[in-house]
């Protein structure tokens, strides 16, 4: 695209132009649909917006439109969102494995040789026998699943398709994800998809059918085009991201990888979205300037940019249905639409006002996009450009010299970037928790792959693969060469530091508002006095609210109620306990974390939830014995916050956890303190952990080797904390006559039959016990002679499998209060 069809794109002169009427009730139907999740803050943001458009002498009679808007955008997504299943049948309560039929319904490749295949139509079927007087019978109980099923597929020896039947014999489990405040809600975000049950498999599939399906001549040819493209590309990560970038397949591409690119700053390349369809956009582009190079008297009878919407159309919609209509392209592809219709009627504020029809066709057909993050992000970053990029615009170097008009066009780009970045970043810190200010790589690999490694190596090698297989090839190996440089560069950066990734506060909704009110106050800044008085104002209020939550729930040090507080988050079947205290002080004892490599639970749940609402530092850390699903989370917290002090009973856990430790530890000087029996830690004046086991010459196996703490505030006993000690380790600690009271018992490792311990359960003597344990947990924690030990003690027993995170806070007056 050159210059002056760059401007033909953009705002005028910078500030918000004039929006139309039916376009300022956009916004009002947006929020509509957001507050079936997020009421208040919805409610909030639309009276803020109210105010606003007031300043702007806002026509008669508007304001009640305005609510009807809102209350219409309400009642549209509460009546299309789907309604979970009551309850579970007892065959999947019990994790009974049942035959299942489904058909595909579609079919997504995922970074390690994964596929994500959804269901539809689900019918799973159970056998019990019968038994009469004289005869038993076998008899088929038959259940149509309420909605979708997810299923993953770990290396698969086969590759479906879609409209194929398949049959198994598996077990399934319902959509279940880890419930904390403050943290991505993974349910509700499958629920807007009607997804309400999932299962793995690894490999081979056993006791399982995939059915012969005809495929129609549209499916066999995009089947075509894929093994085309994946069969000419080379065998590396260079080549890997072809499929992904030309059919949205991630497959090939493994983890590391997508790491890479994350650090790089780049991950949207991974995303078939607006930047892709502008790339495949550009193609029409560059005919126009090629028809137009040998018949300039074209552009009498239509314009180059007329002419180059035309052009780009079809190579726009093949690429739609190259990657499979998939929701983020059809967004992309609609936003495009709007462009080029308003550029062929020859309308201004073409960014703008395309954006805003997309926006109302998009939610009108379906409004629960609106969750969807590709959704916010798209819709944030173009709004950004248009609203932003004039003021760059404005200050750019005319360039008007070859030299001058790189200059001026790598600029063009990087202000791009970041005007969209300006846009999006309290969503993209919320939601992912670290801040990558990395946008070097988006000038260098942005032009280069939308004017060669896509046009060029990507649809040419798809075209040459028809004509000739070993040009194709040389087309694919030559970009995938590209990409695998670039890799290599990346990974030299990240090891040298020079793309550096930090975790970041995570706002609250008060703080979101504030963030753009101040971007409204800076575009404002020309307008009338009032105007920006009453954005101050606003920011103020604001401010005071968020202040006198944070008064409330005691987050400022010194200032506010004083109490403490006990977290034990719900991170699966794992274990983690943060303890706040009266002054602000925050200790994590365990960090959970997973049996596999994939999943990182300190960045994705307790990092996040750490720094939601606070800065991302941790004044203690406890690990009370090294299994993974103890020590997994705290390699993050280690790797990005600022931690004061390690503890542990001098048992480091090994592999790849380990070694991330040992890293850190020399990183940042960090000492780590081994703790024995007899050891007290003074977290806060008043509030101390003491250290029962294990004692200097205890031996047994690492489970009994935990640490056992005992939180004390002024003398009294507030929770037991005891690891995964069991029957050997707690026979030591209760030969001890040491005061173990406490209102509070964490079950000792999560609740096992292993950990059973009446005698300790009386020495404790708690008002309840909480069980940190998984959803459906194979280890059937917590064990049933546990549950009715403290059933016939009149102990209530919490568990987050249950209840999610589990808060139980005290005062100092010693009230105790428990959430949920």
């Amino acid at each position: 695209m050159s210059k002056s069809d760059l401007k033909s794109c953009s705002v005028s002169r910078p500030g918000i132009p004039g929006l139309l009427f039916w376009q300022k009730l956009v916004p009002a139907f947006v929020l509509g649909i957001l507050s079936i999740k997020w009421l208040v803050p919805c409610v909030a943001v639309f009276l803020i917006y109210v105010v606003i458009l007031f300043l702007f002498k806002l026509q008669k009679g508007a304001i009640v439109l305005l609510v009807l808007v809102f209350a219409l955008g309400s009642f549209y997504a509460s009546s299309v969102l789907p309604t979970p299943p009551e309850g579970m049948p007892d065959w999947m309560a019990h994790k009974k494995k049942v035959y299942v039929d489904a058909e595909i319904s579609a079919i997504k490749g995922a970074p390690g040789n994964k596929l994500k295949i959804l269901l539809k139509n689900v019918i799973c079927t159970t056998s019990h026998k019968t038994s009469g007087p004289s005869i038993s019978e076998t008899v088929n109980d038959v259940t149509k699943l309420n909605g979708n099923l997810i299923w993953t597929w770990a290396y698969p020896d086969v590759f479906p398709v879609k409209g194929q039947k398949v049959s198994f014999f598996i077990k399934v489990k319902p959509i279940h994800g880890f419930k904390n405040e403050g943290v991505w809600d993974y349910d509700f975000y499958q629920r807007t998809k009607n997804i309400f049950y999932r299962f793995y498999t690894r490999g081979k599939l056993k006791n399982a059918e995939l059915h012969p399906v005809n495929l129609d001549f549209w499916e066999r040819v995009r089947a075509d085009l894929r093994s085309r493209i994946v069969r000419n590309s080379p065998a590396t990560q260079g080549g890997a991201i072809f499929p992904a970038l030309l059919t949205g397949d991630r497959f090939f591409l493994s983890r590391d990888t997508v790491e890479l690119i994350r650090r790089a700053g780049i991950s949207h390349l991974l995303a078939l979205s607006g930047l892709h369809v502008g790339f495949v956009a550009s193609i029409g582009f560059a005919l126009a300037w090629l028809i137009g190079l040998f018949f300039p008297q074209i552009y009498l009878k239509i314009p180059r940019v007329k002419l180059a919407v035309i052009l780009a159309a079809p190579f726009v919609l093949f690429y739609l249905w190259l990657g499979q209509l998939s929701p983020s392209l059809l967004r992309a592809v609609c936003m495009f639409g709007f462009w080029g219709i308003l550029l062929l009627v020859n309308r201004d504020r073409v960014l703008l006002d395309g954006l805003f029809l997309a926006v109302v066709v998009i939610l009108g057909f379906s409004p629960l996009s609106a969750f969807d993050l590709g959704f916010q992000l798209s819709v944030l970053a173009v709004g950004g450009i248009a609203v932003f990029f004039p003021y760059f615009q404005a200050i750019l170097p005319a360039g008007k010299t070859f030299i001058g008009k790189v200059v001026y066009f790598v600029l063009a780009v990087l202000a791009v970037s970041l005007c969209a970045n300006i846009a999006i970043l309290p969503i993209t810190i919320w939601n992912f928790g670290v801040l990558i200010p990395n946008l070097i790589f988006n000038v260098l690999w942005i032009p280069f792959l939308g004017f060669f490694l896509m046009p060029i190596c990507g649809v040419g090698g798809i075209v040459m693969s028809f004509v000739s297989t070993a040009v194709s090839q040389k087309l694919f190996l030559l970009g995938a060469s590209c990409f695998d440089k670039m890799f290599a560069l990346v990974q030299l950066s990240v090891s040298v530091g020079f793309l550096p990734e930090y975790a970041v506060y995570r706002p609250k909704w008060e703080e979101f508002i504030i963030y753009y009110l101040i971007l409204l106050l800076y575009i404002f800044v020309n307008k009338k006095r009032q105007i920006r008085l009453a954005i101050i104002f606003l920011i103020i209020m604001l401010l005071t609210v968020r202040v006198g939550g944070m008064y409330k729930a005691g987050e400022l040090p010194g200032i506010g109620p004083e109490f403490v507080k006990v977290d034990v988050l719900d991170t699966g079947q794992s274990q983690c306990v943060v303890i706040t205290g009266p002054r602000g002080s925050r200790t994590v004892v365990d960090g959970g974390g997973a049996f596999g490599d994939s999943f990182d639970v300190g960045r994705a749940i307790v990092g996040q939830w750490l720094s939601w609402g606070h800065l991302p530092k941790v004044d203690n850390i406890f690990l009370s014995h090294p299994d993974r699903d103890h020590s997994g989370g705290l390699a993050y917290l280690l790797e990005k916050f600022n931690v004061d002090h390690f503890y542990s009973n001098g048992d480091m856990p090994s592999g790849v956890i380990g070694e991330r430790f040992q890293k850190v530890f020399a990183k940042h000087k960090v000492i780590p303190e081994e703790l024995e029996r007899g050891d007290v830690i003074l977290l806060e004046s008043g509030l101390t952990l003491q250290v029962f086991h294990p004692y200097a010459d205890f031996n047994g196996k690492r489970n009994d080797c935990s640490l056992f703490l005992r939180l004390v505030w002024n003398g009294k006993g507030l929770v037991c904390i005891p690891g995964d000690i069991e029957k050997k380790g707690i026979k030591a600690l209760l030969h001890h006559d040491d005061d173990l009271v406490a209102e509070v018992l964490v079950l000792p490792h999560h609740g096992s039959a292993g950990a059973f311990s009446p005698d300790l359960y009386e020495r404790v003597n708690p008002r309840l016990a909480i069980a940190a344990c998984g959803f459906l947990n194979r280890y059937n924690f917590v064990a049933d002679k546990v549950e009715q030990e403290f059933h016939r003690r009149h102990v209530k027993v919490y568990k987050t499998s249950e209840k999610g995170m589990i808060s139980v806070k005290w005062n100092k007056f010693g009230k105790i209060d428990i959430h949920p």
